[in-house]
């Protein structure tokens, strides 16, 4: 406390010495010519780029614009520094365009002079030299619309121990079409999504794709969820008699054994009511003389499955004379 009381002891004589008067007097000056400098160079017009956000108003609830328009114009402002500095620090000024006054047959329509006006008026009474958009162009329509199935372009393969379960599911499967003049474009049925693949599929995957309507169009929403899935396989056996073919009719040919182990994987939820057909079948024709054992073909193998095989690949056999 004592070392806080000497310190502000030595700062007061500092201050009223002769030297610390003219700092003192020299500072003061200094913030005079800061604070004038300011309101001079405020006062100065500058130029200012500025993204000004675009908003549609009084659009009725009959009509529905084929196009969103731009989401901002980038304007390029003209104006004091004490009108810049409050559009830089405050809430960026927006442009509201009244549906109801610029709408013209079946086309909402700005030119670059209008534009500009809308520009000037949000911002203030700023000089707008140049603005992009220039122009802006929407066309609507009044017709209720087209429902149209979706269809999901959708290229995707499972994991090593996986099946994909069944098709893609899309949500919402269907969407409404909105055309120019309410005319539906010809040989359109329905919609795609934009292409996606997915390449190792284990589990349930979501995507939110985009849809694709034909140009001129507009499809509300404009997106869909779409869900592919793929559960596990499982192993599973089944004994399947060994089938001897182009045997002559004077000749029985018996195979050791009779049955045979085929192993095949299935998904998990087909596991129960699983029974495939298949045909093990033992050929006469390729019998050689080299080898003690006969080679066996499985055939009707199901396209459902994956990982078919037999537990052996050939039998030992007899031939009897009838």
């Amino acid at each position: 406390m004592d070392r806080l009381k000497e310190l502000l002891r030595r700062a007061g004589e500092a201050i009223r010495s002769p030297r610390g008067r003219d700092v003192l007097m020299f500072m003061l000056f200094l913030f005079i010519s800061a604070v004038l400098w300011g309101v001079l160079a405020l006062n100065e017009e500058e130029q200012y780029d500025l993204r000004m956000p675009v908003r549609i108003t009084h659009v009725p609830d009959s009509v529905t614009l084929l196009s969103k328009g731009p989401d901002a114009l980038t304007v390029n402002l003209r104006a004091r520094g004490t009108q810049l500095l409050k559009m830089s620090l405050g809430d960026t000024p927006g442009v509201n365009i009244d549906f109801r006054v610029y709408r013209s047959g079946e086309y909402m329509h700005l030119s670059n002079a209008e534009l500009k006006a809308l520009a000037r008026n949000a911002s203030g009474g700023s000089q707008v030299s140049v603005l992009y958009p220039d122009s802006i162009s929407i066309p609507f329509t009044t017709h209720p619309g087209f429902k149209l199935p979706v269809r999901a372009n959708v290229q995707a393969t499972p994991g090593p121990r996986a099946s994909l379960s069944g098709r893609p599911r899309v949500a919402p499967d269907s969407v409404k079409l909105y055309a120019l003049g309410g005319h539906l474009p010809s040989g359109v049925d329905y919609i795609n999504t934009e292409a996606l693949s997915l390449e190792a599929v284990e589990g349930q995957q979501t995507r939110r794709l985009r849809l694709l309507p034909p140009p001129g169009t507009r499809a509300i929403p404009d997106s869909v969820d779409v869900t592919i899935e793929a559960e596990p396989l499982i192993m599973k056996r089944r004994r399947v008699v060994i089938e001897p073919v182009n045997v002559p009719a004077n000749i029985k040919l018996i195979t050791f054994p009779a049955q045979i182990e085929v192993m095949y994987m299935v998904p998990m939820s087909a596991y129960t009511n699983s029974d495939p057909h298949f045909r093990v079948i033992a050929d006469y024709r390729r019998i050689s003389r080299k080898r003690s054992k006969i080679r066996l073909r499985l055939t009707d193998v199901p396209q459902n499955l994956q990982n078919v095989q037999l537990s052996a690949d050939s039998a030992e056999y007899i031939i009897e004379q009838l």
